[in-house]
Order: structure tokens, then C-alpha cells, then sequence
């Protein structure tokens, strides 16, 4: 890609017009005899002293041509530049692959470990509901609350209203209370 400065172009413009004009002036300006009409043809003859050339014409070459070495190495930088940045896209590029790949893993390992806590409640809801109610709500109460929750919001609502009835009146309040949605602090 490159990158040019227009304003740099635009200013070398007017340089060229301006030379054009000095050159057409210096042409019409000089006087040169021309040669009688020559009836055998021969080949044009090169002047054998070059043109004077002014100050200021050298002087606009000077700056062309320094301005051309700086649109030269400036390009060149710019090259550097994008190559160096094409390589920093492709190691983005790659980070960024190795990154969804880890993140794909571990959504997977997630989903198994969600299933696998799945499994285990299942057969733990299982387990109570078999349980005499008695026996069961003896260790529900003694259990983590959110487990405890969990267990009961997922039996069967017969079994659940007899393991209940069977927990100290305020451990079964609290647990209805947050299977229903509400919250106990409030009251």
C-alpha cells in the first residue's frame, strides 16, 4: 500500500510548470541564426555546448530531487511498517484461534461437569423420596440450605409435602418460602 503526500506532489507540480516556463522563455529568448534551407538532407546536428542552465532552475532540481529521496525512504518505511504489522495480524490471528480452541475445551469440560452434578442429583432425589419422611427431612434440616432446596423442589409433590411435614416448622417454612421465590429476610 502506498502513501502518497499530496501536497508534496501538488508543489512538484508547479515546479515542472515553473521549469517548462523558464525553459520556453530561455528558448524564445535565445537567438539562433538558422541555417539556409539545405537542399541535401543531413542528420541535425547537436549543439556542442550544453545549454546554460540558471541558479534557480538548479536549485528547483536540488529540491526535487531531495524531495523524490524522501518520498523514497518514507515509502520504504511504510513498507517496513505494514509487513511488520501483517505479521503482528498473523500472530493475533493465531492467539486468537488457540484462545477459542482453550475456551471450546473448557465449555465442554464444563458441560460434562454440569451433567455429571445433574447425574448426582437425580439419584440424591431419588434416594430421599425412598427414605421414610421422618428420616429424610432429619438430614435435609441438618443439610446446606441450597442443597436442600434443590433436593425437595425436585421430588414428587407428594413426597415433598410429607418430608415437609415431617422438618421443624420453621426449616420448612424457609425452604417453601424459597422454592416459591420469596425471601424469609424480609419478614
Amino acid at each position: 500500500m502506498k502513501f502518497f503526500n499530496f501536497k508534496l506532489i501538488a508543489s512538484l507540480t508547479c515546479v515542472c510548470a515553473l521549469l517548462a516556463g523558464s525553459w520556453t522563455y530561455a528558448q524564445n529568448t535565445q537567438t539562433v541564426p538558422e541555417p539556409a534551407p539545405k537542399t541535401q538532407t543531413e542528420p541535425p546536428q547537436l549543439p556542442t555546448q550544453p545549454a546554460s542552465v540558471s541558479p534557480e532552475t538548479l536549485r528547483l532540481l536540488e529540491m526535487i530531487e531531495r524531495k523524490n529521496q524522501e518520498l523514497k525512504k518514507r515509502e520504504e518505511e511504510l513498507l517496513l511498517k505494514e509487513k511488520n504489522l501483517e505479521a503482528l495480524e498473523k500472530k493475533v490471528l493465531s492467539d486468537l484461534q488457540k484462545i477459542e480452541e482453550a475456551l471450546a475445551r473448557s465449555e465442554e469440560m464444563v458441560g460434562i461437569k454440569k451433567d455429571l452434578i445433574e447425574k448426582n442429583v437425580k439419584a440424591l432425589v431419588k434416594a430421599y423420596s425412598n427414605m421414610k419422611p421422618v428420616q429424610a427431612a432429619a438430614l435435609l434440616e441438618r443439610m446446606d440450605e441450597g442443597t436442600a432446596i434443590i433436593i425437595i423442589s425436585r421430588m414428587k409433590s407428594r413426597v415433598a409435602g410429607k418430608v415437609l411435614g415431617a422438618m421443624d416448622t420453621r426449616v420448612a417454612k424457609n425452604i417453601s418460602e424459597k422454592i416459591a421465590g420469596k425471601t424469609s429476610d424480609n419478614n
